[in-house]
């Protein structure tokens, strides 16, 4: 799947309550275990890939990697968004 659709996905989930808007320090990185579902792509993490685990994020998510480095963009941008609209707000 194109990187734009994928960023197209995670911006809906996110706008959809369905993929939180969270900056995440630690990931757990490990064999996949096969049947968890990514929620950026809807595909399986197989058992021959590896699946990112993010540890603080307050749910429950196995991703691709290349999914997972999709959504923490779009969660930076947001979060960098809402801190500029804050900052411009006090002024």
């Amino acid at each position: 799947m194109p990187e734009s659709e994928l960023r197209t996905r995670v911006q809906q989930r996110i706008e959809e309550g369905r993929l939180p808007v969270a900056f995440v320090r630690l990931v757990n990185a490990e064999a996949g275990a096969g049947g968890h579902e990514c929620p950026v792509c809807d595909q399986p993490v197989k058992r021959d890939k590896v699946e990112y685990d993010p540890r603080n994020a307050n749910h429950h998510l196995i991703f691709h990697y290349s999914c997972y480095l999709i959504w923490q963009r779009e969660c930076a941008r947001r979060i960098r968004a809402e801190r500029a609209n804050l900052s411009e707000r006090q002024r």
